[in-house]
């Protein structure tokens, strides 16, 4: 599976919150269904999540997965709220 793809078509079939603070308030109120993370997201973002939900470390830095995203900006994590029609969820497998 094509990481960046998926990422693409999540974002404009889906619903996916970005950034860290809204990652963790999302898992706090059980709305996410998979958290990304960059390879280099802060540590007590990654404890704060936990084994809360499941958790895709991907192995891009914050800037080029908010490149593989279409933003122009670092994410150093998201969380995905609704699949849409992307088949995002394969990475669990």
């Amino acid at each position: 599976m094509n990481i960046d793809k998926a990422l693409q078509k999540v974002i404009k079939s889906g619903k996916v919150v970005i950034g860290s603070n809204r990652t963790i308030d999302a898992v706090k109120k059980s709305d996410a269904q998979l958290v990304i993370l960059a390879s280099n997201c802060p540590r007590h973002v990654v404890k704060e999540i936990g084994d809360k939900v499941p958790t895709f470390e991907c192995a891009k830095a914050s800037i080029d997965l908010g490149r593989a995203c279409g933003k122009p900006y670092a994410i150093s994590a998201l969380a995905i709220i609704d699949p849409g029609k992307s088949d995002i969820m394969a990475v669990l497998r």
